[in-house]
């Protein structure tokens, strides 16, 4: 380690002191400049009201170790150990200033440079050791220019590479690097505002060495919008985009890629005596090529009648069209929707619907419905009483051969331990694609999340050591077989109710119920489905801490359960300069279906400290531990360990944090250990007169 970091460091120090001579050199030519300023006030070429340098210095160490149990009798556990370090040393300018005047150009931002180290070591047994090293410089900017502003043509420039962590609970902390660059134009016109813009991002997320876990995202989008500013009471705005997004994942060749061209086009009218009404147009135009390739063309007009203060109707017609996986669908829709307000205490919501889709060469179908929802909220000598009461029916019918359907950006939440359940029945496991909750990031089956059948239901489960943490919403397009000539009826019921008390206490009652049932299809299996979740609990709250109890039933035809689940959390500390903050979770689950038979117990316990010592020293500590015992699949114990200290004077700026994660899982563990030390020096005010 020795012989690969410190020459580079000498020549580092070098680089520094040149580059400080440098920066001596312009403020002192700056500040003569402004000297000369003050002497003959006449316009000058360029102005610089700030050029502060700084010095910094970055230092990581990360420890890697993963242990995987053997899978068969006489075979060998397998384990890995990567370690790394890495060195920066950087130079750098926080520079802003006018080109002429400020209504003509005025600039500012950060800009560094850094000669940079890094040593990796892997030990995988006696014959697997790797040892790399690596040196080279590293540019690091946030430029930004701004031009004519205030001006009726105005526009802007910005140009970027930064450095970022991200800690994620029970796995290896990820750097993201963000590279991008950008123009935006706008034209201030009373009648015809408009704006032109190109922005072009690239993110690296990288973890350990040979960890599955990096990505590059890639995006350019290319914008134009005007808007049409008729009169007061009518607008029209046209948008144009053109985008190529690009996602490129370690450990796979294949590169998925998407161009997309979108219009969208949005009239606006109000009329009546006081301009209440509205009528609303929308129309959107997709066209893609390349990897999930969605094409759509969609166009809705939408009319509002406000027919007084507590009464209003909406009118909405809508057409579709889609192309995606070989699917060409056809939509047509009708709403009708009708809000009534009885004083501020109930509110009541009646939606009709009618839907036709026709799918090119394959299948047509028909459907109708109907729901009413009530709100209710009144103030009591207890406290304050909610309720919602919400009935909905709807029927479709079904004709032509068995075929497909497609399912787009269906969205489900993971909540350990309970796998999520895809709404449609006879899906087609070939085809997912799961994504984030921003439909950027694809995640991969086998690597991040498993699909599995039980019956004719299609689950996913996240993998523990992926990249889909608890908690996280996901959107999954797929497609699934449907009957032929089949009908399906819908019945859904959802109900709450609480009293808030006066004195902190709050019961509650929730109630999530749906029926489905089908007449006979032809040649396929029957589409009957039932769901009944029952959710009753009291929760206490005051200043300095709350406790929340839950017994829920779940009853269905896949996986239903019992749970009961104990949450508290307590504010220890609450100062401008002292925090502590726990919370203590227990759960426990009786899974009662045939292919999923199992007890599972759940602790999480999470420690929030930070503590400001002086003017000069704050600290911050985080704890965040997780057991899950499960009677079929064993145990699995997660910590999430932060300690960090921040120290400023003056000028003088440090930071070091130290991280330690581990996850325990029944057939490997992972265990990461990271420290990372930032140490800053700033030279302000050195356009300052004396």
């Amino acid at each position: 380690m020795r012989g690969a970091v410190l020459p580079p460091i000498l020549n580092a120090w070098v680089f520094l002191r040149s580059m400080m001579c440098v920066v001596a050199f312009a403020t002192s030519h700056a500040a003569a400049a402004d000297d000369r300023k003050d002497q003959q006030p006449q316009p000058g070429f360029l102005s610089l009201h700030q050029l502060d340098p700084y010095l910094e210095i970055k230092a990581d160490y990360r420890y890697n170790r993963v242990e995987s149990d053997a899978r068969r009798r006489f075979e060998r556990g397998r384990s890995q150990t990567n370690r790394e370090w890495s060195f920066e040393e950087r130079v750098g300018l926080t520079l802003g200033g006018t080109v002429f005047d400020p209504g003509f150009l005025t600039f500012g931002g950060d800009l560094s440079f850094a000669p940079t180290q890094t040593r990796f070591d892997e030990f995988g047994g006696l014959f697997a050791t790797r040892r790399d090293t690596d040196h080279g410089y590293l540019l690091r900017y946030d430029l930004r220019a701004n031009f004519l502003t205030g001006k009726k043509l105005s526009g802007s420039v910005y140009g970027l590479r930064q450095d970022d962590r991200i800690n994620r609970r029970f796995q290896p902390t990820l750097d993201e690097r963000r590279t991008g660059f950008g123009t935006s134009w706008t034209l201030a016109d009373p009648e015809f505002p408009m704006e032109l813009s190109y922005d072009q991002l690239e993110t690296d997320r990288t973890g350990n060495r040979d960890k599955r876990d990096d990505e590059r995202f890639t995006e350019s989008t290319l914008h134009y919008g005007v808007r049409w500013l008729i009169d007061d009471h009518e607008r029209l705005k046209v948008s144009l985009d053109h985008s190529d997004i690009e996602q490129e994942f370690q450990g796979r060749r294949r590169r998925f890629e998407t161009i997309r061209d979108l219009l969208i086009l949005e009239h606006e009218l109000e009329f009546g005596e006081e301009y209440q009404h509205s009528f609303r147009t929308l129309v959107h135009w997709q066209e893609e090529s390349g990897d999930f390739a969605r094409d759509l063309f969609q166009i809705g007009p939408q009319l509002t009648l406000k027919h007084s203060d507590s009464l209003q109707t909406l009118y909405k017609v809508q057409f579709n069209r889609e192309r995606y996986a070989g699917l060409d669908i056809e939509t047509h829709r009708a709403d009708f929707q009708l809000i009534h307000q009885v004083y501020s205490n109930l509110t009541t919501t009646l939606d009709l619907f009618g839907l036709f889709e026709d799918i090119e060469d394959d299948i047509n179908t028909t459907q109708w419905g109907a729901s009413v929802d009530w709100q209710y909220n009144r103030k009591n000598r207890f406290g304050h009483l909610y309720a919602n009461l919400a009935l909905a029916y709807d029927t479709e019918e079904i004709s032509g051969d068995n075929g497909r359907r497609l399912a787009l950006d269906e969205a489900h939440t993971f909540r350990d331990p309970v796998a999520v359940t895809l709404r449609h029945r006879n899906v087609v496991a070939i085809g997912i694609v799961v994504t984030d909750a921003s439909n950027r990031r694809i995640f991969q089956a086998g690597i991040d999340y498993l699909v599995f059948r039980q019956r004719n239901v299609t689950r996913i489960k996240r993998i523990r050591n992926g990249r889909i943490a608890d908690g996280d919403t996901i959107l999954v397009d797929y497609q699934y077989k449907t009957p032929a000539d089949g009908k399906l009826d819908t019945i859904r019921t959802d109900f709450s109710l609480e009293q808030r008390f006066s004195n902190g206490l709050t019961p509650y009652y929730r109630l999530a119920y749906r029926n489905q049932e089908d007449e006979v299809s032809s040649g396929f299996a029957r589409r009957a489905d039932r769901t009944d979740h029952h959710r009753v609990g009291v929760t206490y709250e005051r200043k300095r801490y709350s406790i929340n109890t839950e017994f829920e039933i779940f009853d269905d035809r896949v996986e239903p359960y019992d749970a009961f689940h104990v949450k508290g959390r307590v504010h220890w500390l609450q100062t401008s300069d002292h925090t502590l903050d726990t919370s203590v979770g227990f759960s426990r689950f009786l899974f009662e279906g045939r292919l999923d038979d199992r007890n599972v117990t759940m602790i999480d316990v999470a420690v929030d400290h930070r503590w400001r010592l002086s003017e000069s020293l704050s600290t911050v500590e985080r704890l965040g531990y997780r057991h899950e015992e499960d009677s079929i699949d064993g145990a699995t114990q997660g910590w999430d360990v932060t300690v960090g200290f921040q120290y400023a004077v003056g000028d003088l700026w440090g930071e070091l944090t130290l991280e330690y994660d581990r996850l325990d899982l029944p057939r490997s563990d992972d265990e990461n250990f990271g420290v990372y030390f930032r140490l800053r020096r700033d030279i302000n005010h050195v356009l300052a007169r004396k």
